[in-house]
């Protein structure tokens, strides 16, 4: 997390200070679309309704912002300001496990046999058993490690105020190669092909080749790029300070469409031939055809105002169903896939 100030050059002190006193900073953040490259479609999503009831919700302990679905449909939910990572079993409305995470947890991805967390100012990454519920790992990073995905046989994290892409063997539990991408990068996302870097502090989208961690850094795309996902043969990024979602050619790096997402889009996950995407006020879930570059449906889950930047929220498909956390509500949000 990092101030969305005029240039966003004091990432890592902003970081803690925002995540410290729980929704300290604030600001909004705006510019221009990018530094030229393809012509882009740009389509109006329509304007949302606001929510007769909240969606279904489960308590999670306070400031939740990471969210992963594991393999047998659980739902691990990190909160930030409660220093924990809670698991809610496939069918449940309430959590079968907390585990203690100290040092303001932030991400969770999740493979076959653990959950791997960033904890922020603890700078570690914590491994977390699927099948006990215990920490079995809490390996060294450095500073303000945030992004977090698995791929190409790997665990990959983001040293936020390091700028560096850390890549980690999951057998032998050791860093086996870092690459330089720029402090004040978030977060990092498996592609069929590649990894993919949003580069929040200079508004870029990076390539990053798993085999050589060769970095190709794209040009300015958008505000505040932060969510990505992969999807008929694009990238398409969370702009959050643009209010849009901006598609791009993964072999030029440059913006090929734009949607208006309007409420600080913050979050994406690629489901169904569909993207799901989640907006800061609300929250809202925002279904997007990629086909049309349209905005097909939304769903108001609730009725949190925006975070501009003192926190993120994050989205998730377990099984039938959408998981959305709300950080000030202390909430994750699920409701059927639209």
């Amino acid at each position: 997390m990092a101030s969305p100030g005029p240039r966003r050059t004091a990432a890592a002190a902003v970081a803690v200070a925002c995540l410290a006193v729980l929704g300290g900073c604030s600001g909004g953040g705006s510019g221009p679309a990018g530094d030229g490259g393809a012509e882009t479609d740009r389509t109006r999503a329509p304007s949302s309704s606001p929510a007769t009831e909240a969606a279904p919700s489960v308590e999670v302990g306070a400031g939740p912002v990471g969210v992963a679905a594991g393999d047998d449909g659980s739902v691990w939910v990190v909160g930030s300001g409660a220093d924990q990572v809670v698991r809610i079993p496939p069918g449940s409305d309430e959590p079968d496990l907390v585990v203690d995470v100290p040092g303001t947890p932030l991400r969770v991805a999740v493979d076959d046999a653990a959950a791997w967390v960033t904890s922020f100012r603890g700078e570690r990454l914590v491994r977390i058993d699927t099948a006990t519920g215990r920490v079995t790992d809490r390996l060294r990073t450095g500073a303000g490690p945030e992004g977090v995905t698995t791929g190409f046989g790997a665990v990959w994290l983001v040293e936020q105020d390091a700028g560096r892409l850390v890549r980690v063997d999951p057998r032998t539990r050791r860093v086996t190669a870092r690459a330089d991408i720029g402090v004040g990068s978030r977060l990092v996302a498996a592609g069929r092909e590649a990894l993919w870097v949003a580069a929040f502090a200079d508004d870029r989208v990076l390539r990053v080749d798993p085999r050589t961690l060769e970095v190709t850094r794209g040009p300015k795309v958008c505000s505040g790029p932060q969510g990505m996902a992969e999807l008929d043969g694009r990238l398409w990024v969370a702009c959050t300070f643009d209010d849009r979602v901006v598609a791009i050619d993964p072999a030029t790096l440059r913006a090929t469409a734009e949607i208006d997402v309007p409420g600080l889009p913050d979050s994406v996950v690629a489901h169904d031939g569909r993207l799901l995407v989640v907006a800061e006020e609300g929250p809202r879930l925002v279904v997007v055809d990629p086909g049309s570059a349209s905005v097909v449906d939304e769903v108001v889950l609730g009725d949190a105002t925006a975070l501009y930047d003192s926190a993120n929220l994050d989205v998730a498909v377990a099984g039938d169903e959408v998981w959305v956390t709300s950080f000030t509500s202390d909430l994750v949000h699920h409701v059927p896939v639209p």
